[in-house]
Order: C-alpha cells, then sequence, then structure tokens
C-alpha cells in the first residue's frame, strides 16, 4: 500500500508536466555508437519514454538513446564495462545490451515485472528484484538464463551486493524490512529485519561494515552493522529518499543522497551522521551516481532530466534533458 502512495505521488506530479516535457526536444536516436567516450559514460533508464538515454561524461552531452521494453525502471552495467542490463516494469524479463553498439545483445525471462539489479563484483551474476511476486531473480550474465529465485519480503525493491559478494541485502517496501541473503552455495534467505517507513535503495560503505538503507517514508536513513545485522542507528535525510551512494569529494569518502520530496541532494558525513551540504537538484530527485571523473550526476524523475554536480565543491555544474521520467542510471567505464 506504501509503495502504491510513494507511486501515485509521483504519477501525479509527472501527469502536471507531462504537457511541457512534450514540448522539450527529444535525444538522438542511438547513431552515434563509436562516439569515444574517454570519462565513460552514464546511462538513465527513462520509464516513460521506454528509453535510455546515454551521456557523454567528458562533454556532459546526450548523445545517443537505446529503445527498449515497456517501462525501464533500472539500469545497470556489467563489471567489466561491455554489457548493459535493464529491468522492466511491464514485461516479464529482462534486456541486455551491448556496452559499445548499443543494440540489444538479448532478453532473459524472469517469469514477471521486474524493478532493481545489481552484480555480484565479479560479475558471475546479477541479481533482479521482482516487487510484484515477493521475489529475488538471480541470472548467469553469460549464459543468459535464470538460474533460480529466492522468496523475500513484501513489495522488495532495492538490491545490493555487499562488496565481499558474501551477501546481498534487499528492501523489502511494504513491510519496511530488509532481507540477508547468502550468496555462499546456494542463495537462500538468512534473515529479515525491520528498518523504517518504506525501505527503498540500500548501499555500503567502501569497506563493507556498514550498510545505509534510505527510508522514503521516514524521511530518514538506516544504518546496519553487517557483522551483527544489527540496525544502530538513523540519520535525518530531506524528504523521500530515494537512491542513495558513497562519493569521493567534499571532505573524503561521503554519503549522497537524492531526496525525491524535496528536490535536492543531502551530503551527510557517515562517521559523524550529520548533514555536511544540501545541493539542489530537480523535480523528484531519485537517482545518484559519481563518475571517476569527479562529477555525481543525479536523474529527476518529475523533470525529465539529469542534474551534473561537482563532487569536491558541491556546486552544479549543468542540466541535462532526457527521456521522460528517468529513473535509475549507471556509470559505464571506457573499455
Amino acid at each position: 500500500m506504501m509503495r502504491q502512495m510513494r507511486w501515485c505521488t509521483l504519477l501525479v506530479l509527472v501527469a502536471m508536466i507531462g504537457v511541457l516535457a512534450a514540448c522539450g526536444g527529444a535525444a538522438p536516436p542511438a547513431a552515434d555508437s563509436g562516439r569515444a567516450t574517454p570519462d565513460g559514460r552514464i546511462m538513465t533508464a527513462d520509464q516513460g519514454a521506454n528509453t535510455v538515454s546515454v551521456i557523454d561524461v567528458a562533454t556532459n552531452e546526450v548523445y545517443a538513446t537505446i529503445p527498449t521494453g515497456q517501462s525501464p525502471h533500472h539500469v545497470v552495467s556489467s563489471p567489466d564495462g561491455r554489457e548493459i542490463w535493464v529491468t522492466l516494469y511491464k514485461e516479464n524479463h529482462l534486456q541486455v545490451f551491448d556496452a559499445k553498439t548499443l543494440k540489444e545483445l538479448g532478453q532473459v525471462d524472469v517469469g514477471g515485472p521486474s524493478d532493481d539489479l545489481t552484480f555480484a563484483p565479479d560479475g558471475k551474476r546479477l541479481y533482479a528484484s521482482m516487487g510484484a511476486d515477493n521475489m529475488v531473480a538471480v541470472i548467469d550474465p553469460a549464459a543468459r538464463k535464470l538460474v533460480t529465485k529466492v522468496g523475500v519480503g513484501q513489495t522488495p525493491h532495492g538490491v545490493k551486493v555487499r562488496p565481499d559478494g558474501k551477501e546481498l541485502y534487499v528492501t523489502n517496501t511494504a513491510e519496511n524490512t530488509i532481507s540477508i541473503i547468502g550468496l555462499e552455495g546456494d542463495p537462500k534467505l538468512e534473515i529479515s529485519f525491520r528498518v523504517g517507513a518504506d525501505p527503498f535503495e540500500v548501499t555500503f560503505d567502501p569497506s563493507g561494515k556498514t550498510a545505509f538503507v534510505s527510508n522514503f517514508l521516514g524521511d530518514s536513513i538506516a544504518v546496519i552493522d553487517t557483522a551483527t545485522r544489527k540496525l544502530t542507528g538513523t540519520i535525518r535525510s530531506g524528504k523521500q529518499p530515494a537512491m542513495l551512494s558513497f562519493v569521493d569529494g567534499t571532505g573524503g569518502s561521503m554519503l549522497w543522497v537524492a531526496n525525491t520530496g524535496t528536490q535536492e541532494v543531502w551530503i551527510v558525513d557517515p562517521a559523524t551522521r550529520k548533514l555536511v551540504m544540501r545541493i539542489p537538484a530537480g523535480g523528484g530527485a531519485h537517482g545518484v551516481v559519481p563518475t571517476p571523473s569527479g562529477n555525481v550526476f543525479v536523474t529527476n524523475t518529475n523533470d525529465n532530466n539529469v542534474t551534473v554536480i561537482e563532487a569536491a565543491s558541491g556546486k552544479v555544474i549543468t542540466t541535462l534533458a532526457v527521456g521522460t521520467n528517468p529513473n535509475g542510471l549507471t556509470f559505464v567505464p571506457n573499455t
């Protein structure tokens, strides 16, 4: 129910700006796939446009779009940067694209709609949340086939593998819990426990000793000790925190949080658990991803654009128009 409320809110805002979005210029088709991108690329899943937008990090230019299936929700690069995988809200399969040519390589039938997805650090497994089925799909990306499914809590969304590759954390939005799936041997659910209201996404500090979970309807970040699997506290965030990521820049490795309701990004010091800086973004600020070149890209779902921020200073560099309702995004290294 809470997840439905969240999406109803987003859809109302999207409808209000729909006419303006239609008047904006669309990104060019994927004809420039051979373009040199020395600093890599950012790709956004444009849920309302059924496309993935491709951004040149070096020039901050949207230079291509990739047609996808219905309602692409999240996109992730394989660890080697050779493939792009996309989840689809209104299809029963995942799509995989060649990161260089931008052409579709295949599909993997998972038997239902998919939400978020994440790779194991070694690239040998891919995990996708299936919110409508209360499952996580385990995929062999090399063979492009479904290996198994693991039952979790109600309406799972965010998925993230711990840096050592031993555990998968899953947010269960409808029951305010997080599930931990053990990955040594056959994947299996090991524990679920409460975190905050409508847990949305999860990330880890670089050491993997601490997990951070955005509580979308709780306006907070849950902090979890991964060794004891216990909640150790909460951090206040902006309204409706969505995706979050660690970024090197303002005073070390900081936690960046995209706050949908307050249209801004918060930089939080994980050591003191205090706010360091607030950066204006756009309507429905949702995804946040850093790049090695020193910039951070933020999708603004309701404004149909991406905000580019300089990590070192926290200053907004530019705003880029992409497809309708950009949601998840990923950095693709130059291979």
